[in-house]
């Protein structure tokens, strides 16, 4: 989301869903999005489609990819109180050994207005996580190590989760567990639920041959080489 210093405050608008999966051949390679538009003027957007690589910090990169896509409408304007469905066609490499990582992103565009120039235009970004998977394709989560931190007065654990699979998987819809040692001598059993673990890290995605690192905070500080933790996909 960003300000555009123009005129009047963007009308509320959603979109679902915001994870797709697409097959690179055949009838799958075929996603629909639709766009839900509750406000009371009109909604112009475009579409672009970008290639995304996510850091080990989960920092998000994007690289325009328009030409691995169909896409339509790519720009249309919405009516007040109403719905649009955008189609996504994958058309690249149909080969592919392990899931490729795109996003749509839905952007709506600033109007030329007239008037008070001093009021603010809020112009709406969408990003929709579109997941390209061949046949076949499976994640493999591993945690490859485990460090006790303290971020912000708060005790946990960073967890380097590596994906040593070919398909893509969301860490914070799995359910973890964590055991060890903590500096009070005492014993630390965390079996936690996906709820919670989103809660911890949001959507939390790992890519193929890709790894990325969690905190989760602890009650209690641990004791380094006494931690183990396991997610279960």
């Amino acid at each position: 989301m960003m300000l555009a210093l123009t005129a009047n405050q963007a009308d509320a608008a959603r979109v679902s869903p915001m994870i797709v999966e697409v097959t690179p051949i055949g009838r799958q390679s075929v996603a629909r999005v639709e766009l839900i538009h509750s406000g009371e003027s009109d909604f112009p957007v475009e579409v672009q489609m970008f290639r995304g690589v996510i850091s080990e910090a989960g920092e998000l990169e994007l690289t325009p990819a328009d030409e691995d896509f169909l896409v339509f409408p790519a720009q249309v304007i919405v009516p007040a109180r109403s719905q649009q469905v955008f189609r996504i066609q994958y058309i690249g490499e149909p080969e592919l050994s392990s899931s490729d990582m795109y996003y749509m992103q839905i952007r709506q565009i600033p109007v030329d207005v007239t008037g008070d120039q001093n009021e603010v235009q809020v112009v709406v970004n969408f990003n929709v996580l579109v997941n390209v998977i061949p046949d076949g394709a499976t994640p493999e989560p591993y945690v490859e190590s485990i460090t006790p931190v303290v971020r912000g007065d708060v005790n946990g654990i960073e967890v380097r989760l590596e994906n040593r699979g070919t398909r893509y998987f969301t860490a914070g819809s799995l359910p973890w567990r964590i055991s060890g040692t903590a500096e009070d001598g005492s014993a630390v059993d965390l079996r936690l639920q996906p709820e919670d673990v989103a809660q911890q890290i949001g959507v939390g995605v790992v890519a193929p041959d890709r790894a990325r690192v969690f905190f989760i905070p602890t009650e209690k500080p641990l004791v380094e080489g006494s931690i183990q933790a396991s997610v279960v996909r």
